[in-house]
């Protein structure tokens, strides 16, 4: 506007001296002036030049001017002037070895963002440059510290690419002194690593002197001393070897070669002196041996000790009598080994059915006497095997004489004799099998007459003493059932089986729960598949396998027993065979039922019955259960040998079916007077009391209409039961009735003993039973005729009056009176003729307890 007012002026003419005119150019030219400078401000603050802004700040001074733009320029040339300042300082730290420095200045740069300036570049260069140096010389001292040279190495060779060697020269130079030291210390490390693995003792010692120079210190040093000390001690123990065996001392040279062993050596010198000894040990032991062998005459031992004599080029009169000893000796072994022969030979003659003859015996005798002759003696073990078969066969003979005898003239007691004693001495001959089949049909008879015929105590001990011999006999190891000769081998009984043929075999006698496939006896082809059937029947009535009507198996075991002879043995051994090894508590007593069964049903053949007795008594040491059936089994099985295969019958199924509800029994019943009147009688589980009081009265012959009034009582009696186990608690020791005394209990007609026997065994409690009248009617008081019934209402009477006093008894009178009965029945006969014979009795037991201290027994 001012522009073009002047522009104007000048167009109207208005002169340039004018005072108005002055003014406006003047006020024109200071308003270009202040615009150029406030645009050079602005340039010069935008460019960050420290020169524009102080040429443009020192014009807008001479102007006058100020505002924003002013300020803002000014503000601009004070910052610029701090980082000049900030930058000076960044260029003499960069041109310095001050680490400190560089990094204040940098620190003090960052904020001024001078990061991009040649000034802050180089400063952190320098920084980079100077942290590397520190880092490189620290390493080279922690180096020169150690002693690991190639660590020491590389930090000399980093400080000389850094060129360091002249700035760090002490630190450089004293690392490449080390350098130079440890080199030497590997280098006689390595010398004695050397020398140790050479095992050379003269390089271990000079290096390890060096190294004592050196002061060098380490594993080698310390495996070299090792080493060398090892070195002498064997250099020692050579030199001593060296002087023991010329010495010929072997005791030392035992000594040194141990500790040689311990010291692991193996030279040429070691080795030399064990073979030494080894000879000089062998040579004694050759020695000893010929000596010990030439005692005891053993020519095997004298032949290896005389080849090895011949091995070790010994000569001398040991040697050679030696050898002399060997020529009789073979002479005696060839007279040895006849007899030998002649042993086998005559075995085989003594297996025929046939038996033999005096003759087979006589090349035994002749060989005998050969050895004899030979110089053989009586202690050796051909020669005492010779005498004692020719004594057995010389038995035998006379066995075999008996046998005729006894088939010519056979009564029971020479065929009883005669068969005995061919069972002892193992025999199966033909004359014995005739021998056994006639002692049976003499047994039958001896039976029958003794049936027919009263028994006297002569007979009772004369049967006992034959039972006893009896089990005697068939507890011996050889009638074991796996022994009995009538089995089929293992591997008949395995053959045709592919898989665990060897556990099948194993598993022949052995609790199975697989169905055989054969017979366990040697049987024909009809008999075989019967076998098989029942040992199915087993397996399912012992539960071993589930099958349903158990009790019917068991009467098809029992009928095929009954009906088929030649299944007997067959049927036991499966039981046996069953109960050998079985795991189950439940089988086990099922297959005991069925042997039960057995023994009550059908015997075992003669051949076979010692076998079943040895199970029998072998199980009858047991405990529990087991223990009470063998007895029961033991106890049967006896009566069917005695009475004979007529006695048994086949149960019905019912009676099967009892064995589930109570074990049979063996029951012992007294009188009231502790009289046995049957012991071990045994009672299958369907037998109630009412079946065996009737058995009580035919054994007692009670006549008596009133004997249906007897009946069986339970006493508990004192102590423990046979079968409890030791220090066993009575479960009823707490009860509220423990304290009470335990009265008789009177059984009913259908009570089952066998359930009795259960509840006292459980109850842990010791019992008996006892016959005894039970039911006493007023319209019974009249005499009897029968002379028992009258003896057991006595005996009763007797025991609950005087010996239990639980009737009492009123009067004096009365009581002298029944004492005196008693007395007199007690003694009958015996009874004593004076007043002294008569105080010497036990009086008080015939007097009622509660009078027995009311009077003196030498009161007049």
């Amino acid at each position: 506007a001012i522009k073009a007012a002047i522009k104007a002026a000048a167009d109207l003419g208005t002169p340039a001296d004018d005072a108005d005119m002055a003014q406006a150019c003047q006020t024109r030219d200071n308003l270009v002036a202040e615009r150029d400078c406030r645009a050079a401000l602005a340039a010069a603050t935008a460019s960050n030049d420290a020169m524009q802004l102080s040429a443009a700040l020192r014009t807008a001074t001479e102007l006058g001017l100020s505002g924003p733009d002013v300020d803002a320029a000014r503000e601009a040339a004070s910052k610029l002037g701090a980082q000049s300042e900030v930058r000076s300082k960044l260029a003499a730290a960069a041109a310095g070895d001050d680490l400190a420095a560089i990094e204040a200045a940098l620190s003090e740069a960052g904020p001024m963002g001078l990061d991009d300036t040649a000034e802050f570049q180089s400063a952190s260069a320098a920084l980079v440059r100077l942290r590397e140096e520190h880092a490189a010389v620290e390493e080279l001292r922690t180096a020169t510290a150690g002693t690991n040279l190639a660590e020491l190495s590389r930090a000399v060779a980093n400080c000389m690419r850094l060129n360091l060697a002249t700035k760090y020269a002490a630190e450089v130079g004293a690392a490449k002194a080390h350098v130079t030291a440890l080199g030497e210390h590997m280098k006689i490390k390595m010398q004695l690593s050397t020398a140790a693995k050479g095992r050379d003792l003269a390089g271990l010692v000079a290096g390890l002197q060096r190294a004592g120079e050196l002061g060098t210190e380490g594993e080698e040093v310390e495996r070299a001393r090792q080493m060398r000390a090892a070195l002498e001690n064997e250099a020692g123990i050579e030199t001593s070897l060296t002087e023991a065996l010329n010495a010929r001392d072997m005791t030392r040279v035992g000594e040194l070669l141990e500790q040689a062993d311990a010291a692991g050596m193996q030279s040429d010198a070691v080795q030399q002196a064990r073979i030494i000894r080894d000879r000089e040990a062998m040579v004694a032991r050759t020695k000893a041996g010929l000596a010990q062998a030439s005692l005891d005459e053993d020519l095997a031992h004298l032949q290896e000790c005389l080849e090895m004599a011949i091995q070790l080029g010994l000569e001398g009169d040991d040697v050679n009598n030696a050898r002399n000893l060997q020529d009789k000796l073979q002479i005696m072994e060839g007279a040895k080994a006849e007899v030998a022969a002649q042993c086998r030979a005559l075995e085989v003659k003594s297996q025929s059915k046939l038996g033999i003859v005096p003759e087979d015996i006589e090349p035994l005798v002749a060989a005998l006497e050969e050895a004899r002759i030979k110089g053989c003696a009586p202690g050796l073990p051909q020669i005492e095997g010779g005498v004692a078969l020719k004594a057995k066969m010389e038995r035998q003979l006379q066995v075999q004489e008996m046998l005729r005898e006894a088939l010519e003239n056979p009564s029971y007691e020479q065929l009883k004799e005669a068969l005995e004693s061919a069972e002892d001495l193992d025999l199966k001959l033909d004359d014995q099998t005739r021998v056994k089949a006639l002692l049976k049909a003499a047994e039958a008879e001896k039976r029958a007459a003794e049936a027919d015929a009263p028994m006297s105590d002569e007979d009772f001990e004369r049967m006992e003493k034959e039972r006893q011999e009896r089990q005697k006999r068939a507890r011996q190891d050889r009638y074991k059932f796996v022994h009995y000769t009538g089995l089929r081998s293992s591997d008949d009984f395995a053959r045709g089986v592919i898989l665990n043929k060897k556990k099948v075999k194993d598993g022949m006698l052995r609790f199975s729960q697989t169905l055989i496939t054969k017979s366990l006896l040697d049987l024909d082809r009809d008999m075989n598949r019967w076998a098989v059937q029942i040992h199915k029947d087993l397996l399912g009535y012992m539960g071993d396998k589930t099958m349903n009507f158990p009790a019917t198996l068991a009467q098809d075991i029992l009928q095929k027993g009954f009906e088929i002879p030649e299944l007997r043995d067959e049927i036991y051994m499966q039981i046996m065979k069953q109960l050998t090894g079985n795991p189950r508590p439940e089988s086990i007593a099922k297959g005991w039922q069925v042997m039960c069964m057995c023994v009550s049903t059908f015997p075992p053949s003669v051949d076979f019955e010692n076998y079943l007795l040895n199970f029998i008594l072998e199980k009858r040491e047991s405990k529990g259960a087991v223990r009470n059936y063998a007895k029961y089994c033991l106890r049967t099985l006896e009566g069917m040998l005695s009475s004979g295969e007529s006695s048994g019958f086949v149960p019905s199924v019912e009676e099967i079916q009892a064995y589930k509800e109570r074990p049979p029994i063996l029951a012992t019943i007294e009188l009231v007077d502790g009289q046995v009147l049957t012991e071990d009688l045994p009672v299958t589980p369907d037998l109630n009391v009412g079946k065996v009081l009737e058995i009580c009265s035919g054994w007692l012959q009670l006549k008596d209409p009133r004997a249906d009034t007897m009946g069986i009582f339970v006493y508990d009696v004192e102590g423990e039961p046979e079968d409890a186990p030791a220090g066993a608690p009575d479960p009823y020791a707490n009860a509220p009735y423990a304290d009470l005394p335990r009265t008789p209990r009177p059984l009913r007609n259908d009570d089952y003993m066998g359930d009795v026997i259960v509840q006292k065994a459980r109850q842990k409690r010791n019992f008996k039973f006892t016959l005894k009248k039970k039911i006493f009617l007023h319209e019974h008081k009249y005499a009897s005729d029968d002379p028992m019934y009258s003896r057991l209402v006595y005996l009763q009477a007797e025991d609950e009056v005087l010996a239990q006093g639980n009737l009492p008894v009123e009067g004096e009178d009365m009581v002298l009176e029944l004492s005196a009965i008693s007395l007199a029945v007690a003694y009958a006969d015996d009874f004593p003729t004076t007043e002294d014979g008569l105080k010497e009795l036990e009086l008080l037991d015939f007097v009622p307890p509660e009078w027995r201290g009311r009077h003196t027994l030498h009161e007049g």
